[in-house]
């Protein structure tokens, strides 16, 4: 594709997967997906399939979770890109329909991230790769901002414990009175879509 660009190759510019692939984007990945991880109540799921990865190959066998390891290396973050979405994947499953639009993007979103780092790696692209990776990039941006659903300043924060507070205030009044009259189920599936209400 750049033949007839004169030049010498060893003047071109080198690839630099360690800062800005595997401890820069991937780091920063992993980092979101811990917090959406905490904030759906998730981690200790999260956690338990981590830790349940098998050595396989050059696969090592995890001994501490993803919040135990205090730096990660270049190594174990190209290992990692190999079984995260996998993880993330089952960590995510089931969830109210509430969260379901948000663990799909939370998928989809790694899936993204990842399938761009696997082109990176190739020794050469052609037009075919360079699109490929031109399109698993621009996925990625387009669900990216779901990492800040969760990430809310003081002020935001704080409204939303007020607001938090009020409606678990009124359910307890409804309880309280109208859902003495209903049926055990209906009861239990009311109170339900109550809490999934107030943690939205």
């Amino acid at each position: 594709m750049f033949r007839h660009i004169p030049g010498i190759v060893s003047d071109l510019p080198k690839r630099d997967l360690l800062h800005t692939m595997q401890i820069g984007m991937l780091d920063h990945l992993q980092k979101c997906i811990f917090h959406l991880m905490k904030t759906h109540e998730r981690l200790d799921k999260y956690n338990a399939i981590w830790l349940s990865v098998p050595a396989y190959h050059d696969l090592t066998p995890k001994n501490k979770s993803y919040e135990e390891v205090s730096q990660w290396n270049g190594t174990e973050m190209k290992e990692m890109s190999r079984y995260l979405l996998g993880v993330v994947t089952h960590s995510l499953q089931g969830g109210s329909p509430a969260q379901r639009p948000i663990f799909n993007r939370t998928i989809e979103c790694t899936r993204t991230l990842l399938e761009f780092y696997m082109y990176v790696q190739y020794k050469s692209h052609d037009d075919a790769t360079l699109s490929y990776m031109e399109d698993a990039l621009h996925r990625f941006h387009t669900f990216k901002d779901v990492f800040l659903l969760g990430r809310a300043g003081k002020e935001a924060k704080a409204k939303a414990n007020a607001l938090a507070t009020e409606l678990k205030k009124k359910r307890k009044v409804d309880t309280e009175t109208i859902a003495e009259t209903w049926m055990p189920s209906k009861k239990r599936r009311e109170l339900n879509a109550w809490w999934d209400y107030i943690s939205n």
